[in-house]
């Protein structure tokens, strides 16, 4: 059982970020260090074992607390293990001069649902690993605690907005072709914004180039504006910007094709275009994907969090059991800082770095929890085709620039994808290989895998 402290909240202000966390309904709290660390205000999430056999346990234990009703509002148990058990009549509150969400619902929930010895616990918030401009110069920062968002700030009709950092780029001068060897392909799964496909109606890949890609069916859409689904988004709550996180996925998804264009690409959406998701919709995702196009060799996540005591056991457990003999693959974040940044620094899961021009990247978390490291500054890769339909932003015309963790680590897993196809190896065989103690390593940032 998990004994992870109870969060109060952060004393500190949001400023210009209020609007944006409360919209997003993102909690920012402390915990017993006083360290920032981000949750949803409105569900908690339980762990009812590998096989559920903790479930009908939790189901007693929230009718016992909250009533019959409630238990309606209790997930249904996956491979995962880990379920969603969503709280009634939560509303915002005003915190130190501003309207925002507050931690004591679902803490007061945790404790409740602990006297039965249940395994609960926040639902930590996932934000895509910020993408940031390219150098730290003249480059505007916004910090919630000690979570750093590196983009501009607009004020529009929903409400003040970050802007994405992309900007658009020429293609590269060549792609690398698929080599069509005899053998099955690394099944690649990202966890990320969705994928853009043609029309948004899931049927064809929108990015001509994109011929990794595979959508499976169905594909899962949810037509409610700020709802996670596997479309990638322009502007989803109709500010006139491009969403902060817009064409992430699609974006990840090119730099796999650069690197192996042999393997087959499956993305699940598990944020918004903003960028949030959290642990109960990463792991749902995760199960969905596995029940419609699984097993995955590979399965890339750029994405994560900071977590409560920086312990993330209990969502660890979770992505063991779906990943089964697979490998994950997550970005490390993009605070510079040595903090555990989750699930990068779960021991099972490899955590990825970013380089810069001789040198780490400005911005890249580092430490020993760190496996592996890549160029993360001005990489090109597949955007949006045409018209972004954000009447403030530069047209794109399928290719982006971007910075950040989130796209050194789709590099390594499409180094390891391209060792496993060329050399018949499973996934962890080939990470062994390129991560040997032979290769070169950079201090606090692992094996270099220079791609």
């Amino acid at each position: 059982m998990t004994t992870e402290s109870l969060l109060v909240d952060h004393p500190g202000r949001l400023g210009h970020l209020a609007d944006v966390f409360l919209r997003r309904k993102i909690v920012m709290a402390a915990d017993p260090d006083g360290q920032l660390v981000l949750i949803r205000p409105d569900s908690i999430v339980i762990d009812v074992g590998a096989d559920g056999d903790g479930f009908d346990r939790a189901g007693r234990s929230i009718v016992k607390r909250y009533g019959d009703a409630a238990r309606e509002r209790l997930g249904k148990p996956g491979g995962g293990g880990i379920v969603r058990f969503e709280l009634s009549d939560v509303e915002p509150v005003d915190l130190a001069g501003e309207r925002r969400w507050s931690a004591t619902p679902a803490q007061d929930a945790i404790a409740a649902l602990r006297e039965d010895s249940l395994a609960v616990e926040s639902n930590h918030l996932m934000l895509g690993s910020q993408g940031v401009r390219g150098s730290p110069v003249g480059t505007a920062a916004h910090f919630a605690g000690g979570m750093m968002f590196t983009a501009d700030i607009d004020d529009t009709a929903v409400g003040s907005v970050l802007r994405s950092t992309s900007e658009p780029a020429l293609p590269p001068a060549w792609l690398r072709q698929p080599v069509g060897l005899a053998h099955p392909p690394p099944q690649v799964l990202v966890l990320d914004t969705g994928l853009r496909t043609r029309d948004g109606g899931g049927a064809a890949v929108e990015h001509g180039a994109l011929a990794c890609a595979r959508l499976h069916s169905p594909w899962l859409q949810d037509p409610q504006a700020g709802h996670v689904d596997d479309e990638d988004e322009y502007d989803d709550d109709a500010s006139g910007t491009l969403d902060f996180e817009a064409g992430h996925g699609t974006f990840i998804t090119g730099i796999i094709q650069q690197i192996c264009p042999d393997a087959e690409v499956h993305v699940a959406g598990v944020l918004s275009s903003f960028g949030d998701g959290d642990v109960a919709t990463v792991v749902a995702a995760f199960e969905t994907a596995l029940t419609h196009a699984g097993p995955f060799d590979i399965v890339i996540m750029s994405l994560g969090g900071y977590m409560t005591d920086d312990d993330g056991t209990l969502f660890g457990a979770g992505l063991d059991r779906l990943l089964g003999d697979g490998l994950g693959i997550a970005a490390a974040g993009n605070q510079s800082t040595s903090r555990p940044y989750f699930p990068a620094a779960l021991p099972s899961i490899v955590g990825v770095g970013a380089l810069g021009e001789g040198d780490k990247a400005w911005f890249t978390n580092f430490g020993g929890w760190i496996d592996a490291c890549a160029p993360g500054i001005d990489v090109i890769s597949t955007f949006f085709t045409g018209d972004s339909k954000a009447p403030k932003e530069p047209p794109f015309t399928g290719w982006a620039r971007w910075s950040g963790t989130s796209f050194s680590a789709p590099k390594v897993a499409a180094a390891v994808a391209q060792e496993m196809y060329l050399t018949q190896a499973t996934a962890g065989d080939a990470w062994r290989r390129l991560s040997h103690h032979s290769r070169y390593r950079f201090a606090d940032l692992g094996t270099v895998f220079n791609v």
